[in-house]
């Protein structure tokens, strides 16, 4: 019998890793989040931010999840404060089978949006108020919702903290059911490496996929982290690192592809 012992510390020394990076000397260059990749961090790992696109500036987020699925997020900003978008989902894409599609419209192609209502950089604060309709695998989607963003330092040391709240169900939404509350830190060490660590749906205890698979089930939300690279200006390649903590089980990788332009 194999030993499993590496496989269950590995979410655990993930964890510890990126906090032991996030508080080392290395990230006193001062780099905030954004400039390791040149554009604005619209996400932690899941967690969304009140950072939007550029004016005139296109962006395309690609996940690929577990059992071959894939996500694309495309996002358009018409001027600094407004982007407007469409996400499409596939499970089995990569692999052997068919491909296949989840029940529900919206679970296929999602409606995306954000408007940032309040930026104050002297105070590194930004507020927006956004939806986005896509959710995948056991993740679910973060709905109507609204964000605050503020930049924290400490010294020679900068992040950027993420906090909100929203409603994944409009029509006969119950709070314990249908509210996703999220935060997240993110910060940079250099301008082309850049983490993060979140807890997402902190008020969520059940499991989006499967109700009869207690493997999965995931109370009260999934702690999650990144660890992100910038091979070239707008082009980030990121590892995402979910549901740590949680058992073998429910852990996972989350290969994620980001270009803007």
């Amino acid at each position: 019998m194999h030993d499993m012992r590496p496989i269950r510390t590995l979410p655990l020394t993930v964890t510890l890793a990126l906090l032991a990076a996030l508080a080392c000397p290395a990230a006193r260059a001062g780099s905030t989040p954004e400039q390791s990749a040149f554009a604005p961090s619209l996400e932690v790992a899941d967690v969304p931010t009140a950072q939007v696109l550029y004016a005139r500036m296109f962006g395309l987020n690609t996940r690929l999840f577990r059992n071959g699925g894939i996500v694309m997020k495309a996002m358009a900003s018409f001027n600094n404060s407004l982007q407007l978008g469409v996400g499409f989902k596939a499970n089995n894409v990569v692999g052997s089978g068919n491909i296949t599609f989840d029940d529900g419209q919206e679970q296929v192609v999602a409606a995306l949006a954000k408007i940032r209502l309040i930026s104050m950089p002297s105070m590194g604060l930004q507020v927006a108020v956004a939806y986005d309709g896509m959710g995948y695998d056991v993740t679910r989607k973060h709905g109507l919702h609204g964000v605050v963003s503020k930049d924290i330092g400490a010294g020679f040391l900068t992040f950027r903290l993420h906090a909100g709240a929203g409603t994944v169900r409009f029509r006969d939404a119950n709070a314990k059911r249908d509210v996703n509350a999220f935060c997240g830190l993110a910060g940079a060490l250099s301008e082309d490496v850049h983490l993060g660590l979140e807890w997402d749906d902190v008020l969520f205890r059940g499991n989006a996929v499967n109700p009869q698979d207690t493997r999965l089930n995931i109370h009260n939300g999934s702690i999650n982290a990144m660890v992100g690279y910038s091979w070239d200006v707008g082009l980030r390649l990121e590892l995402d690192f979910k549901n740590l903590l949680r058992g073998k089980d429910a852990y996972h990788r989350v290969l994620k592809i980001l270009y803007t332009f």
